[in-house]
Parts: C-alpha cells; structure tokens; sequence
C-alpha cells in the first residue's frame, strides 16, 4: 500500500493501480487492506471487479460500514481491478463498462478560494488574479470555495463573474456550511450571476432541506457527499438533489460510481465525477467514468500545484481546449511510475 495508491499484482504478471480517498490517516485506510481485503482476493479471478464489491461490501455489512474508510478501501481496490480487466483483455475501462458516450470530457478548474466579507483589498484583488489565471490556462469553467458568510460569498462570485465575462461557467461549493435559511438567502443572490450549480449547501444528512432548496431555486443543487448507490436513491425519490457527484476514490470506485450515475439518470440528474487534489490514477479513473456516463455534465480538475499529477505516470494525461483527453490503452490507460509514488509512501507501509 502507497501513500493513498493501491497496486494489486496478479499471478501473470498484470499491474493494477487504484487509489483510495485517505488524504488525513493514510494508515487507517491500509491496515484493513493489508489485514481484511487482501484475504478476501488472493487466489481470485481478479477479472471479475464487480463480484469482489459486492464480496467486499458484504464483509463489513453487517457492521455499519456503508461509507467511511471501508468505502474508501473498496473505492481503491475496485479502481486496479478494472484497470487489470481492462489490461487482460485490451479493452480500455470505458469500454468495458459499456461503451464510450465520448473520448473527451469537459473540465472546469476547481479550488478558488473565495473571500470573507470585510477582507482587505488585497485580497479581492488575488481572486481577481487568481480568476483570470484560470481562463489564461484554457479553462472553460471554474468551481469557487464558498461557505464563508452569505455577504462575501456572493461579493467573491460578483467579482469572479465581472473578471471573466457572462459566458464563463461558474460553479460553486459550500462545503455544508449553511443553515437553510443562509442557504436560501445564497441561493437567491447567486441565480442572477448564472451560478451552474451550488454544490453541497447543508448537512449531508438533511434530506428534507435540500429538496425544498431544489423546489425554490432556479441554480441546481449538486453535492459531493456521496457514498453509495442506496443513498443517491433516497435522495433522488425525495427530490433532494440535481447533480450527484461522486468520487471514484470514496464512493466505491469504478464499479459504485457507474451504478451510482446510471440511477441518477433514470431520476433524470446528471451525474459528473467528484475530483479534488489526487493523483493522475484518480483523473484517469474519474474520466473513464465520465466518458460511459451518458448523463455526464462538467467533470471538476484540481488545477493547481499538485506533486502527485501528472509526474507519477509515464505520459502525462493530456488537456486541450479545456477538455481532458480519455487515456488511450487498455485499462485505465497510464503506466505508473512506482519510483515516484514511492516518495510519499507512509513509514512502515512501503510493501
């Protein structure tokens, strides 16, 4: 187990890589690899990804663990399981799972910091920097950090909006920071700037509260707080949600996300990867999975620094006009290279 990596090695000599969402302990999400899964797939068919979910959910059924780090574990293995099937049978992921509905996927920078009401000006003037940045590097469309207080949520989205002209998408992320009140309140102030969505505006668990802001706002509602296909059929019956996302590293990899969006579509929701800072295992992944979405709105791309990018593969994943280029090859279509990944391995979990 790597640093948030997972490489599974089968007896003909396939290499398969994951990655799994444990950005705080990356520990707790290898020991029960190491200690549970791994006994649950030696001496497997590792060609069979969507049978070891289900046996790898079952384990840990009876225990509670529909989301959290088990999920999280699932999320990695499930990831180098497709890219070994895709692997032994010359087939990209994409169309392993059915067919490509595209070969490119449109991205949009995520991680502008919005700015707190009452800030100096120095700081309104970054974001006006940092905005315009954005669309020198070819972006199409952004996702600003909010959840700071209605006043300068709104001002910052005012000023991001006013930089890069009525025709730039914008989205926007809360992080769960409202009451319903601000929420509505935020909502309201942000439908005449042409917001795509507001991501993630309250508490996960208040299902009642989100779909009364889906029936009083004109902005789609979106959250990234998902962990599995049973969750986004409650939310999709109560009307709670517009645009699910989610992330192929916490929400039950490959296997999860692509049931996840193909029930979103029949509740009429788009459905679009989840993608923050991670490595090029997880925007390999997360494309293949926009690409056999036929549902797919814009896929989010951490634009910024990132060590564990495109420098941990081969040949780099290739972004032109603002889209991300599917990986050509079999499998998740990237060669790791194990000598870089190996830089940010945890102590004591270098096997």
């Amino acid at each position: 187990m790597l640093f948030r990596s997972v490489k599974i090695t089968t007896d003909t000599g396939l290499i398969g890589w994951g990655e799994a969402k444990s950005p705080v302990a990356p520990t707790i999400t290898a020991t029960p690899i190491h200690d549970l899964a791994q006994g649950l797939l030696l001496g497997e068919d590792p060609t069979n990804p969507m049978l070891h979910w289900d046996r790898l959910y079952g384990a840990m059924r009876i225990r509670g663990h529909s989301h959290g780090f088990w999920m999280d574990v699932i999320s990695g293995i499930d990831i180098a399981l497709w890219d070994i099937t895709g692997q032994a049978y010359g087939r990209p992921v994409a169309q392993m799972m059915g067919g490509n509905f595209r070969d490119r996927v449109k991205i949009y920078a995520s991680g502008i910091p919005g700015v707190r009401a009452g800030a100096p000006a120095e700081a309104w003037q970054r974001l006006r920097e940092t905005a315009e940045d954005v669309r020198q590097r070819g972006f199409h469309g952004t996702k600003m950090g909010i959840g700071l207080g209605v006043e300068g949520d709104v001002r910052s989205v005012q000023i991001v909006r006013e930089t890069l002209g009525p025709d730039f998408m914008i989205f926007t992320d809360a992080a769960g920071m409202y009451s319903l009140a601000d929420a509505l309140r935020l909502g309201r102030a942000l439908e005449p700037l042409r917001v795509g969505w507001l991501e993630a505006p309250l508490n996960p668990e208040d299902f009642d509260k989100h779909a009364l802001l889906v029936r009083s706002l004109n902005i789609p509602i979106a959250s990234d707080q998902i962990f599995n296909r049973w969750q986004v059929r409650d939310l999709s019956r109560s009307g709670s949600i517009d645009v699910v996302q989610p992330d192929v590293c916490r929400s039950g990899g490959i296997s999860e996300c692509k049931r996840i969006a193909d029930l979103a579509d029949a509740f009429g929701c788009a459905a679009t990867p989840h993608v923050s800072i991670g490595t090029a295992i997880q925007f390999a992944a997360s494309a293949h999975v926009a690409c056999a979405t036929p549902n797919q709105t814009w896929m989010e791309f951490w634009y910024g620094a990132n060590p564990l990018g495109n420098q941990v593969i081969e040949e780099g994943l290739r972004i032109v006009d603002g889209y991300l280029r599917l990986p050509e090859g079999p499998g998740l279509g990237i060669h790791v290279r194990e000598d870089v990944v190996r830089r940010f391995v945890v102590e004591g979990w270098a096997a």
